[in-house]
């Protein structure tokens, strides 16, 4: 009786919320009433859903009783919500609730079949734990729909959002702008120069910090370029630990006195002239700790592969950033932001153990009790990872360095009373914690990819034990959240981004294809005391399809295994087999994705000097981790047997901007340095964020990027230039689904 209740539920709450995602994106807001209108506003809402609550519960043959209990409750939920959500329109607050409502019924279904099931003790015990990973995918997945709502139904945004979010002019500080370099070719490190020579500003210096980079033909250029020009002081540092933050800190050292304001741009961005004079009036606010404006990039419009990987980068800063600054909650991403010196000074400089230095700063300034400023508007652009190989060493870095923030912070993050050593609000705790946990949403993901090979073999062979839970309308009503996860994604993507429907489904798959990589960055960082490198071999000559399969061969053979798997299933032709079935073959062309979008990058028309780095940069994967890892993957498949209780995207969050020079100095260097590395301090190896797309309520939780192998770390060789740091990481990332 109760099973059958609970099943109608999800059933009528599955309904209304496909109705409120399609008014979340298609109605648009009206001018704004006064704020004494929020619970009357609320109060209709709930009204209505209460109302069409009983209507589908009628349709669906639920008892009277049943029917108006549950009209109470979706309704009461919708009413509950709106002191929260005072600040949305109506179908902002609407989608939220039934988005909670049905994964939380979903999760009462499952439970309730746990419990009376007959399942054996071993049986009860994998259950539980299934239960308490979709609960866990429920959390991360509340995150991702949060900022889905918020910038869809916002009514109302603060400067530091929507718009450009610049100050008008004023007292202008000083300000000391610091370009760490490691290894970078020095016309791309002159190219920056010269564009921050041109600023429109009086009061500034520029600090070139080069670390550790062995080879003086690339650094003394760019020291005979700094010796000419007034503003400009060149610091070579070499055998120097920390590698980019320990570079960063003593930049600091000898940052000139009078500077008030230190600035962070990467040696591949190109500033615009009106970068400081737009942003540094913003500290005249004393409680601005720091200004952040969107990592861009350029030359992204010379393919169709580089057009949909640099949608798939904007998510971060159009969503979540977005988002996250209404809460105070903003991520510091390093390249083209601000940060007042004094609180740099106060929290104690750069942390050298962090591979994601800027995004764990940023946490330490906001704990402090500073103001971290989001401005929506780029004044910079730089180069995008230039190979599929080194968006996944990238992508893994930031995923590594965002669960070493999550671990080393997490008493920080969750609630308390705020006290003088931790200020943080409970909203700015919910933005951090929420972020880092979505790092874990890809490895959710790949176990979910076990689950179904193992149900899709189990109808195969006629069993029947894995899919029993869930069958007919049920197993019907999975298929079509994961659908509306999958819509909601894509339609987020192309309202914030302006981005077309397949450039949508291009970013969507690039998200998707880095799943293996971040699920892996996310076990290693959970389980490594520090990070390691692996070296690896570099591509000789030409680069071509060879190469990508062979930097992508574990996710081919995943892809591929799961592809023959559910033609296995769909042949059978039952409800339970086709849905199963289906499932699985999208999780198999996510995987397949991999080594198609690597091509793609390989075969992309680009200038002569990016297609030479291009080439420089390509580095395969080390065979024995991904041998590894992969073992670690389908071990873990076991335990998380499915469908979870709601959809997000995983971008994630998307930490952005981390030091890609660690790489390169481990590359650059024979076994002293492997040697060396294990007397710094833990985690400052890797860096990586990434994302993407979980699907819907009630069923999987959805792609993030992929990651790297359970023992040996994977493979972060090259240049820093060769992966270059957009933030998300998120995620923002991350990006996103839905649920």
């Amino acid at each position: 009786m109760i099973a059958e209740q609970l099943a109608t539920a999800l059933l009528v709450a599955t309904g209304l919320l496909v109705s409120a995602s399609f008014a979340l994106f298609t109605v648009r807001s009206g001018r704004r009433r006064g704020a004494g209108t929020g619970w009357m506003r609320g109060a209709a809402a709930a009204t209505v859903v209460a109302l069409a609550t009983l209507a589908l519960a009628a349709v669906s043959g639920a008892e009277p009783g049943s029917a108006t209990g549950l009209a109470v409750v979706l309704g009461g939920s919708v009413l509950a919500w709106t002191p929260v959500a005072r600040h949305w329109a109506v179908r902002g607050l609407v989608a939220w609730a039934l988005s909670i409502d049905t994964a939380v019924l979903y999760l009462a279904y499952v439970a309730h079949w746990t419990a009376t099931a007959d399942l054996g003790p071993l049986g009860t015990l994998a259950s539980v734990a299934l239960v308490l990973l979709e609960a866990f995918v429920l959390l991360i997945g509340a995150g991702y729909v949060w900022e889905m709502v918020d910038v869809l139904a916002r009514r109302t945004w603060s400067t530091s959002g929507l718009g450009d979010g610049t100050a008008t002019p004023g007292r202008r500080p000083f300000v000391s702008i610091h370009v760490p370099t490691h290894n970078e070719p020095p016309d791309l490190v002159i190219g920056t120069l010269e564009a921050l020579a041109t600023l429109d500003y009086d009061d500034y210096e520029v600090l070139v910090v080069d670390n550790n980079t062995g080879d003086p033909a690339l650094w003394r250029p760019v020291q005979a370029w700094c010796d000419g020009q007034a503003r400009f002081r060149f610091l070579h540092l070499a055998d120097w630990p920390g590698y980019k933050s320990g570079a960063l800190n003593e930049s600091l050292r000898v940052t000139d006195p009078r500077a008030e304001l230190v600035g962070i741009v990467d040696a591949d961005y190109i500033v615009e002239p009106d970068f400081l004079a737009r942003c540094a009036p913003l500290f005249t606010d004393p409680d601005v700790a720091f200004v952040q404006t969107p990592q861009d990039y350029r030359d992204w419009d010379v393919s169709a592969y580089f057009r949909r990987l640099y949608r798939s980068y904007s998510y971060f800063f159009d969503v979540s950033q977005r988002s996250r600054a209404e809460r105070n909650g903003a991520i510091f991403g390093g390249t083209m932001g601000l940060i007042r010196k004094a609180a740099l000074e106060a929290v104690g400089g750069w942390d050298e153990w962090c591979i994601t230095e800027d995004a764990e700063l940023s946490l330490r300034l906001l704990r402090a009790g500073g103001r971290g400023v989001h401005v929506d508007s780029s004044f910079g652009r730089g180069i995008m990872p230039l190979t599929f190989e080194a968006l996944k060493r990238q992508r893994f870095r930031w995923c590594f360095g965002g669960v070493q923030i999550l671990r080393m912070h997490l008493r920080s993050l969750l609630p308390g009373r705020r006290t003088p050593e931790n200020q943080l609000t409970l909203a700015q705790r919910w933005a951090y914690l929420v972020g880092g946990l979505q790092w874990f949403g890809d490895l959710a993901s790949v176990m979910f990819t076990g689950f179904l090979a193992l149900g899709a073999l189990d109808v195969v062979l006629g069993h029947g034990v894995v899919v029993r839970r869930l069958s007919g309308l049920l197993l019907a009503c999975a298929v079509v959240l994961v659908v509306l996860g999958a819509l909601r994604s894509l339609a987020l993507l192309r309202r914030t981004s302006g981005a077309g429907w397949r450039e949508s489904v291009g970013a969507l798959g690039i998200w998707l294809a880095l799943g293996r990589t971040v699920a892996m960055a996310s076990w290693r960082a959970l389980v490594a005391r520090e990070g390691v490198f692996l070296r690896t071999p570099k591509v000789r000559g030409e680069i071509g399809w060879r190469d990508a399969v062979r930097g992508n061969r574990v996710e081919l053979l995943l892809g591929a295994a799961c592809a023959a798997i559910a033609a296995l299933a769909l042949a059978q032709g039952s409800v339970a087999a086709v849905a199963v079935g289906a499932l699985l073959l999208l999780h198999s062309l996510g995987y397949l994705a991999a080594p198609l979008n690597s091509v793609a990058a390989i075969s992309s028309d680009l200038p002569d000097e990016l297609r030479r780095r291009r080439r420089e940069a390509l580095v395969s994967w080390s065979s024995r981790s991904a041998r590894r890892s992969g073992f670690v993957m389908v071990a873990t498949a076991a335990v998380l047997t499915a469908f979870v209780g709601f959809a997000a995207p995983v971008q994630g969050p998307e930490l952005p901007s981390v030091s890609d020079e660690m790489a390169d100095f481990v590359e650059q260097h024979s076994e002293r340095e492997v040697a060396d590395r294990e007397q710094h301090d833990p985690g400052r190896s890797t860096d990586g964020p990434a994302s993407v797309a979980t699907t819907a309520v009630v069923v999987e939780p959805s792609i993030t990027p992929a990651g790297v192998p359970a023992t040996d770390v994977p493979t972060v060789g090259e240049s820093s230039r060769s992966a270059p740091q957009p933030s998300p990481t998120a995620d923002p990332t991350s990006a996103p689904t839905s649920a």
